[in-house]
């Protein structure tokens, strides 16, 4: 068994080729001969029987299926016929050769159009040598239009995963400078204040029976390098997240930095725009910094799963809250719980606040992400 697995990896195997194959070709031999004939011709199983290999190679195939068309003749079956045209599809959805499978996809139309041409066997409302041109020519545009839309689709995916890398790339590196700065800040601020406290404490020590006045005015000092020294942890761990990550102490991007965004995410493929409804106000820093970060995380997914389809992404200005809404008109979509960690940080910002997110497939298609974020709440 393993070894069947392997030799269908490297043949390039799936299921679907199989059932395909074995399906066609029983239909082929159940049907019988052609319309035009009494004779069965095994010559038919060409035309089906090699689609178990179509992926690893597609123009051998159509090839092998013009050659059963050609020794078949008249007894050529609708089954037949069908396996020559996902032969067809197949030469136009193999990336590897499209030139080679272009002419190749002539050439058999063009074989077979002179056997129509004869008249000895259509009744289509053409011409007898258009129709192998209009089948297997159709046929053929339609698998390169797939494999178009997929190289698009998977162009764009890896333009979404390359803007996260260098997302996160980015998050990292202002992280590492920010250990730099605290650990400047704790060896500046924090080890002088401790070693005040030392020295002075020692001081204290040394005169606390002779001369307990000096004493007291050691322990003073030492009281108030203390205070500095908490006030200054204070500030220090206040940067730091409840998960142990560094936060940034510049201040993060909000929603001014909207269009920035909306424009790094059009390069890479995803056509968006950007819409304010409402008096816009001065919003609140956790909130300005929350919407900001939603939106971000919601046209990532969009540029992912969307498939290039239009997005939209709608700030809606009230008196005591912020909605947003980003909508996609995408068909390429995992499920709502398929954006995993996305979501889940989207849901815990607006949890801060109070406030409420939704998401999830649209009636109409596409998906839809809407987060209240009310200014009044506190965490």
């Amino acid at each position: 068994m393993s070894q069947l697995a392997g030799l269908a990896r490297r043949l390039e195997i799936g299921w679907i080729d199989v059932l395909i194959a074995v399906g066609l070709s029983a239909l082929a031999v159940a049907e019988g001969s052609g319309s035009d004939s009494h004779d069965f011709s095994p010559a038919v199983i060409l035309c089906t029987a090699p689609l178990i290999i179509r992926r690893r190679w597609p123009i051998p195939v159509l090839l092998i299926a013009l050659g059963g068309f050609s020794i078949a003749g008249v007894a050529t079956n609708l089954a037949a016929l069908a396996g020559g045209l996902i032969a067809a599809v197949s030469v136009g959805l193999d990336e590897r050769h499209p030139v080679l499978g272009a002419i190749a996809a002539v050439g058999a139309a063009a074989a077979i159009a002179l056997e129509f041409g004869r008249g000895s066997y259509t009744s289509l409302p053409i011409p007898a040598y258009l129709a192998p041109f209009l089948m297997i020519g159709s046929a053929f545009l339609a698998g390169r239009a797939i494999a178009s839309r997929q190289q698009l689709a998977n162009q764009q995916r890896e333009r979404a995963n390359q803007l996260e890398r260098e997302h996160e790339a980015a998050i990292k590196a202002a992280a590492d400078a920010e250990r730099r700065h605290i650990a400047r800040e704790l060896h500046d601020v924090i080890a002088h204040s401790v070693g005040v406290m030392v020295v002075q404490a020692g001081a204290a020590r040394h005169v606390l029976t002779d001369k307990p006045e000096a004493a007291r005015e050691s322990l003073l000092a030492v009281e108030t390098s203390g205070h500095e020294a908490m006030a200054e942890l204070r500030r220090l761990l206040g940067v730091l997240n409840d998960n142990g990550e560094l936060a940034p102490l510049s201040p993060p991007s909000g929603i001014d930095g909207l269009d920035s965004l909306v424009a790094r995410v059009r390069e890479a493929g995803l056509p968006v725009a950007l819409r304010v409804e409402g008096q816009p106000r001065p919003l609140p820093p956790g909130v300005d910094v929350a919407a900001y970060r939603i939106i971000q995380e919601a046209l990532t997914n969009a540029l992912k799963y969307a498939g290039g389809a239009p997005a939209a992404a709608v700030l809606r200005f009230s008196a005591d809250a912020i909605d947003i809404d980003v909508l996609d008109e995408g068909t390429v979509h995992t499920p709502a719980q398929g954006i995993g960690r996305g979501l889940t940080g989207m849901r815990e910002r607006v949890a801060l606040f109070g406030g409420a997110i939704e998401a999830g497939r649209r009636e109409g298609g596409g998906y839809a992400v809407h987060a209240h974020l009310p200014f009044d709440k506190k965490p």
